[in-house]
């Protein structure tokens, strides 16, 4: 686990949080300057930000050492010659201290959410390169913040994909005119579903032209926006129709619109559209920009236009989310609690060696129990996606 990342080591300035950290590190840097500019500023707040990102990288290595070998005789050279360094054996120093290193399993759960995106929304085929791409820059992403994941070039995409992809045929490529009947290799394919990522409006793929020709890597920063947009956009089709969710979808698109000019692209009737957008303003979901076209600001001559805050509503779902996981959980507790003869019951010697002591009334009961608290248990868990979408990723 201290190899994966999973656990890493627990230091001396790790009871101090992260922002203590970071304004102590900001302080450090202020005293080089005597007077500081907006510029300094910057510089001192990127400079902060360094350190304590390595610092962070540091650690995971701390507590990890190469096991020592016994003799170099002529066996063991040939051995360790035909290992590579990475794979010799690494043991723990059993007088550093552990713990769960969080990022990486929000990193582990935001590709994997990224990678379930892909194959909703295109294909499984097109899942498995988002996959090739994460697991090829895996090593390299340090933080929950990067923009972009490590480049990878299309052949080195193709040796992280099983050749099966090529026998799916889930894309359709333009023939070789000389060679009609002949199917495409497996870096064609690989080359098509890239292009495919990088021109959906979901922002899969970019290029990374800086990193030279034939680079591509995840988009990370314009995903974190999609997929806010993508559970906003459900959340609001659940709750109040296609054409409420219609209507922001056009402002959040174009910005600020007035009555008129929503009306118009949402297709709608003046009176639906008038009404669709009073329900959002009630929910807060949009607001109104007044602009006066004189001085007086008299409402004759002043445009009102609609516009969303985007920010705002997605704390807002943040806060309903939190709100949704304590019901379930109050629920969960109170289903318990109705159950408790059953449960006390089900906590005897007995009974867990024997379950045929149980009547059929009570194991009716808890096939009921458990029915419950799994579905209670899997909307705790969507829950749990939608925080860690709007929260860490």
């Amino acid at each position: 686990m201290a190899a994966a990342g999973c656990i890493t080591a627990v230091l001396p300035e790790h009871t101090r949080s992260s922002t203590d950290r970071y304004l102590a590190a900001e302080e450090k840097e202020a005293e080089k300057y005597m007077i500081t500019t907006a510029k300094d500023l910057q510089a001192i707040k990127m400079a902060a930000h360094a350190q304590i990102e390595a610092e962070s990288s540091m650690a995971e290595g701390i507590g990890m050492k190469r096991k020592a070998e016994d003799s170099l005789g002529p066996t063991n050279s040939k051995r360790a010659a035909r290992k590579g360094d990475d794979d010799l054996d690494v043991e723990v120093d059993p007088k550093v201290f552990f713990g769960i290193h969080y990022e990486k399993f929000t990193m582990i759960f935001r590709n994997n959410a990224i990678v379930d995106y892909a194959t909703e929304r295109v294909n499984h085929t097109a899942g498995q390169v988002i996959k090739a791409f994460l697991d090829y820059g895996k090593a390299k992403m340090k933080s929950l913040h990067e923009n972009d994941s490590p480049s990878a070039s299309p052949l080195h995409i193709v040796n992280c994909i099983p050749s099966e992809i090529i026998t799916q045929d889930d894309i359709v490529l333009q023939p070789d005119p000389l060679e009609p009947n002949k199917k495409p290799s497996l870096q064609e394919v690989v080359r098509a579903y890239i292009m495919l990522l990088k021109t959906d409006q979901a922002g899969f793929i970019k290029s990374k032209d800086e990193m030279g020709a034939n680079q591509f890597s995840v988009n990370f920063a314009k995903l974190r926006e999609t997929m806010k947009r993508r559970v906003f956009e459900g959340i609001l089709r659940e709750k109040y129709g296609v054409a409420t969710c219609r209507i922001v979808r056009i402002l959040i698109e174009k910005g600020k619109l007035d009555e008129s000019q929503v009306q118009k692209l949402a297709m709608l009737p003046p009176k639906e559209a008038r009404e669709k957008l009073g329900l959002l303003h009630t929910k807060g979901i949009v607001e109104i920009q007044a602009i006066p076209r004189s001085a007086d600001r008299a409402p004759a001559r002043t445009f009102f236009l609609w516009y969303v805050p985007l920010e705002k509503c997605y704390q807002e779902v943040l806060i309903d989310a939190y709100r949704v996981i304590l019901n379930l959980q109050q629920r969960k507790r109170e289903e318990l609690k109705i159950r408790s003869r059953l449960l006390d019951k089900l906590s005897r010697q007995d009974v867990m060696e024997n379950m045929d002591l149980l009547g059929d009334a009570d194991k009716a009961e808890l096939s009921q129990m458990q029915k419950v608290i799994q579905r209670l248990e899997t909307s705790k868990k969507r829950m749990d996606d939608v925080v860690m979408i709007f929260r860490d990723f």
